[in-house]
């Protein structure tokens, strides 16, 4: 899914978005309806799931897609956030947002995004009409 999301970025900032011999379905909305959309959260604005684990909703809604886009992530910190896992695991996503659980290598991952001011960055694209 990854893979096909990033050939239809690159696609879409050609401005070709079309079917083609990937397995890419067909184009059924007018060009002029694609969108790429970036944002981020904010830094360090996350929730303890459970011990080991943080959650953060980052919404989407302000891209104003109309169906399901394809997202890409990155996490952002001061330091130390190469040793959490879980950015681009989106979970529950939707035209309006998505989640992202993180976990830490030495369970401590809320507090250290928390105190790293960790954050999401991401680029979606998908339509608006």
């Amino acid at each position: 899914m990854e893979v096909r999301a990033v050939v239809l970025v690159l696609l879409g900032l050609l401005g070709c978005v079309r079917a083609i011999q990937t397995g890419v379905q067909a184009n059924t909305n007018p060009s002029p309806c694609l969108k790429i959309c970036a944002g981020s959260s904010a830094p360090g604005s996350w929730s303890r799931y459970n011990t080991e684990h943080a959650v953060q909703y980052i919404s989407m809604a302000f891209c104003g897609f109309v169906k399901t886009p394809y997202v890409t992530t990155t996490l952002h910190a001061q330091s130390s956030h190469w040793t959490v896992a879980g950015a681009t695991s989106i979970y529950n996503i939707s035209k309006s947002g998505f989640r992202v659980y993180l976990k830490g290598k030495d369970t401590r991952s809320y507090d250290l995004c928390v105190q790293r001011k960790c954050y999401i960055q991401f680029i979606a694209m998908g339509y608006t009409c």
